[in-house]
């Protein structure tokens, strides 16, 4: 499985999500209020969307809100705990490309 930066993944699906064309990803689920998570989490199709405001979340910037096109189900997930997206392996090297 190929590689992809994690924020080159990010800038992709944002351009696919702006064009509503829907893309598989996977993640780690974390819920911090309840100090748990159920494992790896796989979206066969989804889109990114409109997430929290700088304003009013301190974690707006690490995390992502996504819609699952199957069920309409809009959720979110933490940035460094994106595993995949489509076919590709995700690498957490922290160096933001532009």
């Amino acid at each position: 499985m190929e590689e992809i930066n994690v924020y080159d993944a990010i800038k992709v699906m944002r351009r696919l999500s702006a064009e509503n064309f829907p893309f598989s990803f996977s993640f780690i689920s974390c819920d911090r209020s309840r100090r748990s998570s159920r494992g790896l989490v796989k979206i066969s199709n989804g889109i990114l969307t409109k997430g929290l405001p700088k304003s009013k979340s301190k974690h707006a910037m690490n995390l992502i809100a996504y819609e699952d096109t199957e069920t309409g189900e809009r959720k979110h997930f933490w940035l460094p705990l994106l595993m995949t997206f489509n076919n590709y392996k995700i690498s957490h090297d922290r160096i933001l490309r532009r």
